[in-house]
């Protein structure tokens, strides 16, 4: 029942057009329960910056190259140029830092050791005539990193998530009473909550909001909460996770001419996204016994709340590749590949708390008990203000399809140049499945036509040979915007409209069978503007001031091969 409700109140958000224009909620903190368009688009982000520290410090321009393990991922055409079997493991550190628009507080940056890659590919046939090689490789690529840290603040807001919060109870129709059991004179029992109130409800527990009249649910406001208070927003957004691809893939060689392959792609997801929020209430006049000041209008004086979310995301997901490499001259190569979408199965499960610490300007509540005048959510009568929703809750969707084209010149045995070009078709992003079983595909795949168009990569990619032992290599990549308005994407939440990335590299020839290349990567995403809230219907608009958060990533890998 709770997952038909979680959808409902989704649809009640965005149900008639006519809703649309008079009710409007979202940010950052909203609808954490639910799985979000903004959160499938983000999903269904991937790039080719990682892989071997070969590919890595080329861009991953390798969609004409091959004799790499990254082109199981990329173009599995590759795998037909191998002449030996090699195995290779590419273990990969990154040092990362965020940044905003507005004050920075907290830790902003994050270091962590991750696998990019690793492979083999089997060279199990070699002929003379038609096809004059088979290689088979399995392997695993990363295709996405979701770690970081990010946390900035703003003084002197208007506007609260409390206002948001209220709306929410207002729309519902949801007297406090239905909190309780026996209409109301029980005890707090969540059982009697939907999904969609639990911040609501949370909120009314930590003080943030309470209905005025008992009688009337369209009496929700933050009673606590001064008009003229000036308020401090404090965010923290902490992300741990990747995606990454496993790969079993087939490629040959066909008359040193023509190179075909296929990729059987299984992805995996998994994410864990902690938002931590607080907002502090500051009055006219404070003092050194009251640093918030004081508003001789509230009885009950609200200092700070906080609002605490927690998701995690798990997945997998299964796609297909196809590729081919022709070679017209000697030097010249020309490949193309094909990525059908990636068909994902997640689960979601969510976590979240709030808390509240006020003061007894007057104590005129006899269900209010103040200690040393202060009230705090934690002393309340009743059971700790924390919700976890752990059923494994399964999304279905598809993400973009894609196609590679590149095309690369080696000058002999002394260097290369490679070119790709890459088109995913955002647009074409599906939602086929949610836990409640109704039919909102509409809504969403609509969002994605309407708001996503197809993006085009660029990645350049060079090799030189300085000794038969010592390689140089460099490379630049850049991701256009997936979104067809880059700062009003209509995603409620942010999300990335680029990437560039800039890359350098070594490879040493250690023996004839051994070789150690090393690779630094530099990387920057930037998001899109974004709101922590925002809320407005005919009674009125409320919002937070307007973020976009920017992060930057040094990547450094180091590939052990193994050719034999």
């Amino acid at each position: 029942m709770k997952r038909i409700m979680a959808m409902l109140a989704a649809l009640a958000v965005v149900g008639s057009a006519a809703a649309q224009e008079e009710r409007r909620m979202g940010g950052l903190l909203m609808d954490r329960d639910l799985l979000m368009p903004a959160d499938i688009f983000s999903l269904s982000q991937t790039q080719f910056n990682f892989g071997s520290a070969r590919a890595m410090a080329m861009a991953g321009a390798f969609a004409s190259l091959g004799a790499d393990v990254s082109s199981m991922s990329i173009n599995p055409a590759g795998l037909g140029m191998y002449r030996k079997t090699e195995l290779s493991f590419t273990p990969l550190m990154t040092f990362g830092r965020s940044g905003s628009n507005a004050s920075p507080f907290g830790k902003n940056s994050t270091s962590r050791f991750s696998v990019a890659n690793f492979g083999l590919a089997v060279k199990a046939y070699e002929g003379t005539r038609g096809v004059v090689g088979l290689t088979f490789g399995v392997g695993y690529n990363r295709i996405a990193d979701f770690n970081y840290d990010y946390s900035f603040q703003r003084q002197e807001q208007a506007g609260s998530v409390a206002d948001v919060l209220a709306r929410q109870m207002i729309w519902s129709g949801r007297s406090k009473n239905s909190f309780y059991t026996n209409g109301g004179t029980g005890d707090w029992s969540w059982d009697n909550i939907p999904l969609e109130l639990w911040n609501a409800a949370l909120g009314y527990r930590a003080f943030m909001i309470d209905q005025v009249d008992p009688d009337d649910p369209a009496t929700w406001k933050p009673t606590w909460i001064g008009e003229q208070a000036a308020i401090a927003h404090y965010t923290t957004v902490k992300s741990r996770g990747s995606a990454g691809e496993f790969t079993l893939s087939l490629g040959a060689n066909i008359g040193n001419k023509l190179y075909v392959g296929a990729t059987l792609g299984i992805q995996s997801i998994h994410q864990k996204l902690y938002i931590d929020y607080s907002e502090e209430y500051h009055y006219a006049d404070p003092s050194k016994t009251h640093p918030y000041g004081t508003d001789p209008a509230l009885d009950y004086q609200l200092l700070y709340s906080k609002l605490n979310q927690a998701t995690t995301l798990s997945g997998a997901g299964v796609n297909f590749k196809v590729g081919v490499v022709y070679r017209p001259l000697v030097g010249l190569r020309l490949g193309a590949a094909f990525h059908t979408p990636t068909y994902y199965s997640v689960d979601r499960k969510f976590q979240s708390s709030a808390a509240g610490m006020a003061y007894a300007n007057r104590d005129t509540d006899s269900q209010v008990k103040p200690i040393n005048g202060f009230v705090s959510s934690g002393t309340r009568d009743m059971t700790s203000p924390l919700w976890v929703d752990e059923n494994p809750y399964n999304w279905s969707f598809c993400t973009p399809a894609r196609l590679l084209l590149g095309a690369s010149y080696a000058f002999g045995a002394r260097g290369l140049i490679a070119v790709d070009y890459e088109r995913d078709w955002y647009n074409g992003i599906r939602l086929k499945d949610n836990p409640s079983g109704l039919d909102t595909r509409s809504f969403y795949n609509d969002k994605f036509r309407q708001q996503c168009k197809g993006a085009n990569t660029v990645r350049v990619g060079a090799e030189f040979k300085a000794t038969p032992a010592l390689a140089l290599r460099a490379g630049y990549g850049y991701s256009g915007s997936m979104l067809r308005d880059n700062n009003d994407t209509g995603f409620s939440s942010p999300v990335i409209k680029s990437t560039s990335y800039c890359s350098a590299g070594l490879g040493f020839a250690l023996s004839r069978v051994c070789t150690l290349d090393l690779a630094y990567q530099y990387a920057v995403q930037k998001t899109t503007d974004y709101h922590l809230f925002y809320v407005e219907d005919e009674a009125g608009f409320s919002e937070s001031a307007r973020y976009s958060t920017e992060f930057k990533r040094h990547n450094v890998a180091l590939t052990l091969g193994f050719r034999f």
